[in-house]
């Protein structure tokens, strides 16, 4: 998959959103802490040493950031469901 199909996908999921700069994020997360997160998961999937002892301030982003996502697609869903489409 290339990342512009990627990030269309993650977009319509409703995981990135624009900041106030226009610059892509993780819903619920500033740009920094959304740049920190993405070289966090990249040090961890290569086994850099170290990356462990960030382990829970990236848990605390992710968290973040789910309960954010979770938030938007629970209003979608009510939204969706108390004005379904007619077809």
């Amino acid at each position: 998959m290339t990342a512009e199909k990627l990030r269309s996908h993650v977009t319509y999921l409703s995981e990135l959103v624009p900041d106030s700069e226009g610059r892509d994020v993780f819903v619920g997360l500033t740009y920094w802490e959304t740049i920190w997160l993405i070289d966090y998961r990249e040090r961890r999937a290569r086994r850099e040493p170290g990356w462990s002892r960030d382990q829970a301030a990236a848990r605390e982003l992710a968290a973040r950031h789910d309960t954010a996502h979770f938030e938007i697609v629970t209003a979608q869903a009510e939204l969706r469901f108390d004005h379904p489409t007619i077809h």
